[in-house]
């Protein structure tokens, strides 16, 4: 089925938005604007030079809007130490950034905000929105869930307001202007209460005023990450500001990198706003992090960010197309499957799928759930699993087996790790028939990896019996594709490493498998 798209209020260049009552009211007045419409109507007039015309590098507009003092300390050189050591990250990092800080530099524009801030995203995430951190602070301005929901970030089954660049962008400034005018002005302080709590600097402060010292950030006890946090910042604003003269090389910029918003009006799946808007499906989802399975929320929101030079694209495919209803997939459960190991296949959370199937307890085999994510998606995995099992169905080698005196049928498939179900299918024995010594058995050597329900068996034999081998993850590696590759099975990919999810493989990071 097809629902004709809604489309309102389309691309906003800069943070602050319509309500959804005037957004909608709008949609029914006037076509959206295109992006280049409106970065020429001005709202990235602080990109352009003296003449109006011309478009500045992005790095050298943050260069010369630094202006906050860089004292010379140990605390400050041990950072620009550790940047200088590691200048290749500090340039990946940079390019990375490029296309969140149009957005994050037109909301500090308008503001009236120091432009050390766009940097603090480098500190705290190196600009990665799928960042998560141990105390389970997420996206690239690192929110807590607690503070997050305080600052008007939405956080459910669906959609992680955190990891949404354009509202966490508008939420983690509303924070830091708060803290300036609550530490009257002091920016140190206020960007030092970001990262350890505004109490915790507070009492730091009467600590010193208590006992005559001076409260300026340098001289306040604080935790250790916040006594290197405040320097990591200055450190990097010190080496943007005279990038020449660290020999630190900085990318050149292009306004087509820069991220707009298209409000769609309704669900969609990003694979479909991918191909609608030619942006590859990794970069738009990386950019529409926020969102937990591949598709916008059902209540909102619906907006999807991209470059500025797709969103043209995008809005005339939706003006001109219609939008597939979001259907769920259904997965029919195997033996050996249970709701954490369904989680981790497809990347979704355990409890996303009781909620989905009002489950109260374990999930059965043949049991057919509803999972919230797409049918393409379910179909897409259950392809490769099928087609890894043929394979090694195809390549198990037969061995001969002669019975011995006391042997059972249950003992032989309890020996060789196969089910005496089989045993009998593969030499066509009846359910009553009876072994002698020295009959000839047919068995599978590697029957168990032809079942891809008996995960807890394979798991067990492979991780037992079989030498283990450490594989990097490459770019463009699926889960699927890293066990045909390797002739085992996803369930058992997912046990053999516990803290692995489908849609989360980073190049780089190592599984443990077991070979055959």
């Amino acid at each position: 089925m097809k629902a004709k798209a809604i489309l309102f209020a389309s691309v906003l260049l800069v943070g602050c938005q319509a309500s959804n009552k005037d957004a909608s009211q709008s949609a029914s007045n006037q076509n959206p604007p295109s992006a280049n419409s409106l970065a020429a109507a001005g709202d990235l007039d602080w990109l352009m030079g003296p003449d109006g015309q011309t478009e500045r590098e992005l790095w050298q507009v943050v260069s010369e809007g630094l202006e906050m003092d860089i004292p010379d300390n140990e605390r400050i050189r041990e950072q620009k130490e550790y940047y200088l050591n590691n200048k290749r990250y500090l340039q990946n990092v940079t390019l990375r950034a490029e296309p969140y800080m149009y957005w994050i530099i037109s909301q500090i524009k308008e503001r009236h905000l120091p432009m050390e801030l766009v940097l603090l995203p480098i500190v705290e995430s190196a600009f990665n929105p799928h960042a998560t951190s141990s105390a389970s602070a997420a996206g690239i301005w690192q929110f807590i869930p607690t503070t997050g929901r305080y600052y008007g970030l939405k956080q459910d089954k669906w959609y992680d307001g955190r990891r949404d660049v354009a509202e966490s962008t508008t939420a983690a400034l509303d924070m830091l202007e708060r803290l300036n005018i609550m530490f009257e002005g002091d920016w140190l302080q206020a960007i030092a209460a970001y990262n350890c709590g505004e109490g915790r600097v507070l009492r730091a402060i009467k600590e010193n005023e208590a006992k005559g010292l001076p409260t300026d950030y340098w001289s306040l006890n604080l935790p250790r990450e916040t006594q290197l946090y405040v320097p990591k910042l200055l450190a990097l604003t010190d080496m943007v500001k005279h990038n020449e003269r660290y020999a630190l090389s900085l990318p050149s910029s292009n306004l087509d990198r820069a991220l707009t918003r298209v409000e769609v009006g309704q669900q969609i799946e990003l694979a479909q706003a991918a191909k609608m808007s030619g942006v590859p499906l990794t970069k738009l989802q990386t950019y529409n992090a926020g969102y937990k399975h591949n598709v916008t929320s059902p209540d909102g929101p619906h907006a999807i960010m991209l470059p500025t030079s797709n969103a043209k694209q995008l809005e005339e495919s939706l003006s001109s197309g219609d939008i597939n209803l979001v259907n769920w997939g259904e997965h029919k459960v195997v033996n050996g499957e249970t709701i954490e190991i369904l989680a981790r296949r497809y990347g979704i959370t355990a409890d996303s799928i009781r909620q989905a199937n009002n489950l109260t307890a374990q999930v059965s085999a043949g049991q057919v759930i509803t999972l919230p994510i797409s049918g393409e998606y379910i179909n897409q995995i259950a392809t490769q699993q099928t087609q890894i099992a043929s394979n090694s169905s195809r390549s198990a080698s037969k061995v001969k087996y002669t019975v011995r005196a006391g042997d059972t049928l249950s003992s032989i498939a309890k020996r060789h790790n196969v089910k005496s179900s089989d045993i009998q299918s593969w030499n066509k024995l009846g359910k009553n028939s009876k072994l002698k010594p020295g009959q000839s058995l047919q068995l599978a050597s590697n029957a168990t990896s032809t079942r891809t329900g008996n995960t807890k068996n394979s798991s067990a034999k492979s991780s037992k019996n079989n030498s283990s081998i450490t594989y990097r993850i490459r770019k463009g590696d699926s889960l699927a594709s890293i066990a045909k590759r390797h002739n085992v099975n996803i369930n058992d990919v997912l046990k053999w490493n516990s803290k692995v999810t489908a849609n989360r493989l980073q190049p780089g990071s190592t599984l443990t498998l077991y070979k055959r």
